[in-house]
């Protein structure tokens, strides 16, 4: 039972990180298989991606964040967990994006925000300091968000 689930776990991630599927599709699967609980959904929402980059609003059992991510040869990997830091395409620039991806996502990010509820973009940008993920991610590990203020 264990082997089998353990199969279908990778074919899940194998079928997450193939290189035609569709970010918008691909990034909320990839994070609901590394964080989502029965008893915790993850709502994922809005997605905006910037070439091989990518920021992910959040919300999960009351708390909420952006992630960062960043498309490598396994598929998308959660690159770090931060909160309104990553509005902010100088930021971006610091992370070691190009200014182009950072400016295109900062962009994309704000278009897409724009038409969110209050109480999302409270949830969005309640998420306390920067935490990196990126060996986390890459190697599947995570379950919770060890960084965000309880």
């Amino acid at each position: 039972m264990k082997k089998t689930i353990a199969i279908l776990a990778y074919l899940l991630l194998a079928s997450t990180a193939s290189a035609g599927d569709d970010p918008q599709q691909a990034i909320p699967a990839r994070l609901k298989l590394m964080f989502e609980r029965p008893d915790k959904p993850l709502d994922i929402a809005p997605v905006v991606v910037q070439g091989d980059w990518a920021i992910v609003g959040w919300r999960q059992d009351g708390r909420g964040g952006r992630a960062l991510m960043k498309k490598t040869h396994h598929g998308w990997s959660v690159y770090l967990c931060s909160g309104n830091s990553l509005k902010d395409a100088g930021t971006l620039e610091k992370i070691g994006l190009s200014a182009n991806d950072a400016a295109g996502l900062a962009a994309r990010l704000k278009d897409a925000e724009a038409g969110l509820d209050s109480s999302v973009l409270a949830l969005l940008s309640s998420f306390e300091g920067t935490v990196m993920m990126m060996n986390e991610a890459s190697n599947g590990s995570g379950g919770g968000h060890e960084g965000h203020a309880q």
